[in-house]
């Protein structure tokens, strides 16, 4: 079994590499600290792949890792819930909390290995099904949740950090998923801003 691990974090890495090979001795494990195409093409079964890679939007390494999305298996010690519907929908086999008791992280990925997917809380109990507008990806979540908060696309711009353009693109995809011709539309489905992800 040929595993690979993508984590920022050195230390997260030896760490978690100790920890897999030390419940498959015959596992190979490789480590990066950065997401790069080759990765796609790359020979491994399962990769762990952490949430917040520094400069690297999470939306678009999963992107490129959809051809081989079923794969995938997140990390993270503080993963945002959109974020994670997001990849859920996408298709990736399940998410492992770094700061979750060693035995649900092991007992968890033997459950991968089976053929399940798996989504454990930090709790070690497993994360509930939600499907709050299954199609929109993290940015377009904060956009959903700016607009609900009465911004306009400028003030959404300037506090996303991206074009007016883009935050129409966002709007348009927001408003289709939802199925509403506009955001008063919106604004009456959905009254209250969801909580943002921490």
């Amino acid at each position: 079994m040929k595993l690979l691990i993508i984590d920022d974090h050195p230390m997260t890495c030896a760490g978690l590499r100790s920890l897999l090979q030390g419940h498959w001795p015959a596992a190979q494990v490789d480590m990066l600290h950065r997401f790069s195409p080759e990765v796609v093409t790359a020979d491994w079964d399962h990769l762990f792949l952490d949430i917040h890679l520094p400069e690297q939007p999470f939306e678009e390494v999963l992107e490129a890792l959809k051809p081989r999305i079923g794969q995938v298996v997140l990390v993270s010690a503080y993963p945002q819930p959109a974020a994670v519907q997001w990849a859920r929908h996408m298709g990736v086999c399940g998410l492992l909390p770094k700061n979750i008791d060693i035995e649900h992280i092991i007992q968890g990925f033997r459950r991968i290995l089976a053929g399940e997917r798996v989504f454990i809380g930090h709790d070690g109990q497993p994360l509930p099904w939600a499907s709050p507008a299954p199609s929109l990806t993290p940015r377009q979540q904060d956009t959903l949740q700016a607009v609900l908060a009465g911004l306009s696309n400028k003030q959404i711009a300037r506090k996303l950090g991206i074009s007016e353009h883009t935050v129409k693109e966002h709007v348009t995809a927001i408003l289709a998923a939802h199925g509403v011709k506009n955001r008063l539309e919106l604004l009456l489905q959905r009254p209250t801003a969801p909580t943002p992800p921490r």
